[in-house]
C-alpha cells in the first residue's frame, strides 16, 4: 500500500475531502545543494493538493485531523503503465504500419503523431472506466494523533 499523510478539510457522507502538500525526494538526495532541479521541486512542493477520497471503514474523522491515505501499489502501477505506455504503443504501432506500407517519411511522422494522439485519447477513456473501480482510488486508512502516532487501523 502506498501511503501519504493529509489533513481533513471537509466531511460528507462516506467521503472525506483532504488536503496534502506535494512532496519531493530532493531532501534525501546527496546532490541537492548543487542541483538546479531543487528550486523547481521546492516550488512545486509548496502547492497544496485537494482530493475527495472514500472512507470505506467509516473511520470517525473530524475536520483538521491528520490522516493517512493509501492506494494499492499494483493498481497504481497498472494505471501508470496505462497512462504512459498506451500512447507510446499506439505511436510506434501506427508509425510502423505507415513505414511497412512504404509511404513518405513525412507521412510516417504524421502517422506516429496521430497514433500518439489516439493513445492519449484511449488512455483518457480507459482511465475514466478504471476511475469508477474502488481499487484504483485512494482510501482513508487511519487517523494520526498530534505526535504522528497512529489511532486505529
Amino acid at each position: 500500500m502506498i501511503e501519504e499523510y493529509a489533513t481533513v478539510v471537509n466531511i460528507t457522507e462516506g467521503r472525506v475531502l483532504i488536503e496534502s502538500s506535494r512532496s519531493s525526494s530532493c531532501g534525501q538526495c546527496q546532490a541537492r545543494q548543487s542541483c538546479g532541479q531543487k528550486a523547481i521541486s521546492e516550488w512545486a512542493s509548496s502547492k497544496m493538493t485537494s482530493l475527495e477520497i472514500d472512507n470505506p471503514n467509516r473511520i470517525g474523522v473530524e475536520i483538521g485531523n491528520r490522516v493517512v491515505v493509501g492506494i494499492d501499489e499494483g493498481s497504481f502501477l497498472k494505471a501508470s503503465a496505462l497512462l504512459y505506455l498506451m500512447p507510446l504503443l499506439f505511436m510506434v504501432l501506427l508509425g510502423g504500419i505507415a513505414q511497412f506500407l512504404g509511404v513518405d517519411e513525412k507521412l510516417i511522422i504524421t502517422a506516429s503523431f496521430v497514433g500518439l494522439f489516439v493513445g492519449f485519447v484511449g488512455a483518457k477513456l480507459f482511465s475514466q472506466k478504471l476511475e469508477k473501480q474502488c481499487r484504483f482510488k485512494p482510501v482513508l486508512l487511519r487517523i494520526l494523533l498530534n505526535d504522528d502516532r497512529v489511532l486505529g487501523s
